[in-house]
């Protein structure tokens, strides 16, 4: 039987860890289905995207070789006499331009909603219309027509046309991250975005065949050896708003950009165009970059030209290089992994250290986990979430520590003091301090005990022990053990108190009258009376936590605990109640009555000790 006993005894603190383990990955799994609901709900769509930023950002600048832009920059406006809209004759000489280069379909980013001079309308209406194939025009526009009688709102022209959107959503902080391939209108059918348009167009679909396809559209791809692939594959299913992350090539000038005014020189019918020049066979885009145009956007590469941005967009559609998002339910299996993990290490260090420890692994192991998956295959690995898990289970273990804390130490002070005590965070590692120790024993309990059965001495304890406690509590002291039916109590520890010393005596006349108010009823109730003994001492001692790596307790140590046990012993021979030390006397002042009773020698002393019993206490000299 002993052996048994033994064997619970080992295995009782690894049953502890076991269970503390088991509470920790608890709040770690509610912790992730929380922020797995959370980013369901949207409530994390701030912070998500900008940890998409940080990855898109990582990835550097690429180079896209299947869409080239022609910008308007600020040099040919300046040419242009500064002058909106722009002049209809340049557009009409600037797409001839691209024609005779041999791109394969121009998607023009400028409204053309404003009506103009009729010759410069007609020019490039007439420019639209030969830039065409079986009567359709390759070139995309966005935006309506000018009203009334005019070449661009011929309804002739307008059949000939794929016409598109130029929207583009705006996040709340003001960047551009994502995309509605298929724009809902107030009214009518979805209009497709400019980028989808042209490499619709692409594939030989007009705007009757866009509209038909009712989100299903089969978009050629731009293979990585170069050229287009017209047999698209698997078509393209889109759903009318739906937003798409946008996934950037790379900050600004990662797409070919070239000069409208380098083109345009080469409309004229007698300029030498070579035949490997970067505009054949590609989807060029026109717009404007001047700084007028205010068509600029912030995105995660920092500003960007509205026309680099649908740039962007042709990429990557054409390329199918799509940001992937994981499902929840593969976003929740990688909280529950890491908060395995750091459940073990939290259950090894200190909550705060074992939080950063987990922030630092997460962050270290995520982030490059997150960047590969989304550089291989451009799945989206959402990094975030983890590290928000590990936060919430450092402060769910934080909050566990403070209830096991408050558990162990909340039974031995007030709540007055543990509220103080957890407030301040005192070190309980150990330091040096003077504080006041009192020892109370019952006289003659061991002889009354043998009399009664055990239920009634253990409550006949309880009730005793529960008034001397509430005695102690009531002046900021610690019932640091109960010894038999002694009790050991501290002032002055953990937390300081420059009135150790009169707390101390306070508690123990308090002590006092709550063991005569206890006699009393119990002689009503038949049951015999108690005597008690107190003891105060003051003096320096260790005053931390002791013990080994399974059990814990905080208690004082040095000369003056034993000084205060051997003087609440001198209360028998001295006939009295309760005694102090000189040295708590000399802190004392004349806050107290006392009556020197002399010298005494106390075992484990060599030099004797000098008593005074305590008679009582002024209120004025109180604290």
């Amino acid at each position: 039987m002993k052996r048994i006993r033994h064997h619970a005894r080992l295995g009782a603190p690894a049953r502890s860890r076991r269970g503390r383990l088991f509470q920790l990955w608890g709040v770690g799994i509610a912790a992730s289905l929380l922020v797995t609901a959370a980013s369901a709900m949207g409530y994390l769509e701030s912070a998500q995207s900008r940890a998409l930023d940080l990855l898109l950002w990582l990835q550097g600048q690429r180079y896209a070789s299947d869409v080239v832009i022609v910008a308007i920059d600020d040099d040919a406006f300046e040419s242009l006499g500064r002058r909106q809209p722009l002049e209809r004759a340049y557009i009409a000489r600037l797409l001839r331009g691209l024609q005779r280069s041999g791109a394969a379909v121009v998607g023009l980013d400028i409204a053309l909603t404003s009506p103009t001079t009729p010759a410069g309308d007609a020019a490039v209406a007439k420019a639209i219309r030969a830039f065409g194939q079986e009567g359709v025009s390759r070139v995309v526009l966005t935006a309506t027509m000018p009203p009334g009688r005019n070449p661009l709102a011929d309804p002739a022209f307008l059949r000939a046309l794929v016409r598109s959107s130029d929207s583009i959503p705006v996040d709340d902080d003001g960047v551009v991250r994502r995309v509605a391939f298929l724009v809902p209108p107030v009214v009518g059918p979805p209009k497709p975005a400019l980028s989808l348009a042209t490499l619709a167009r692409m594939a030989g679909m007009n705007q009757e065949a866009l509209g038909k396809a009712g989100g299903v559209l089969p978009l050629p791809t731009w293979r990585s050896d170069g050229g287009w692939d017209m047999s698209a594959g698997s078509p393209f299913v889109i759903r009318p708003g739906e937003l798409w992350r946008i996934n950037f090539v790379g900050p600004r000038g990662s797409i070919l950009t070239i000069p409208s005014s380098a083109v345009v020189a080469l409309g004229n019918p007698g300029s030498d165009i070579a035949r490997d020049n970067p505009l054949r066979d590609r989807i060029v885009l026109v717009g404007g970059t001047f700084w007028e145009s205010r068509d600029f956007y912030q995105t995660p590469h920092g500003p960007m030209s509205g026309v680099e941005i649908h740039a962007n967009l042709v990429h990557m559609l054409a390329t199918r290089s799509f940001i992937r998002p994981t499902g929840w339910a593969i976003s929740l299996g990688i909280q529950v992994a890491v908060v395995l993990v750091a459940g073990i290490v939290l259950l090894q260090l200190r909550p705060l250290a074992g939080t950063i420890v987990c922030l630092a692994g997460s962050l270290l192991v995520g982030v490059p986990g997150s960047y590969f998956a989304f550089h291989r295959g451009g799945y989206w690995v959402d990094f975030l979430l983890p590290v928000l898990v590990t936060c919430l289970l450092g402060l769910g273990a934080e909050a566990l520590a403070r209830r096991r804390f408050r558990d162990a130490f909340g039974r031995y002070v007030s709540q007055e003091v543990m509220s103080q005590v957890l407030t301040e965070a005192p070190s309980l590692r150990g330091e040096r301090r003077e504080v006041s120790i009192l020892f109370s024993d019952l006289r003659g309990f061991t002889a009354l005990a043998e009399g009664m059965r055990a239920e009634a001495v253990a409550a006949h304890l309880n009730e005793y022990f529960a008034a001397m406690t509430a005695a102690i509590f009531a002046y900021r002291g610690m019932v640091n053990d109960f010894i038999g039916d002694a009790v050991m109590a501290l002032f002055g520890a953990p937390l300081p108190d420059p009135d150790h010393a009169v707390h101390a005596v306070q508690s123990a006349l308090a002590m006092e009258h709550a063991l005569q108010a206890l006699n009393q009823r119990w002689a009503a109730a038949g049951l015999p009376a108690l005597r008690m003994g107190i003891g105060i001492h003051t003096g320096e001692v260790f005053a931390g936590n002791v013990g080994g790596e399974q059990r814990v307790k905080y208690t004082v140590i040095g000369d003056p605990v034993n000084v205060a046990a051997r003087v609440e012993g001198v209360n028998k021979d001295l006939g009295t109640t309760i005694l102090m030390t000189e040295e708590t006397r000399r802190l004392l002042g004349e806050r107290v009555s006392a009556r020197d009773c002399g010298e005494t020698h106390v075992k484990g002393r060599s030099c004797p000790v000098r008593v005074y019993e305590v008679l009582a206490v002024h209120p004025e000299g109180g604290a």
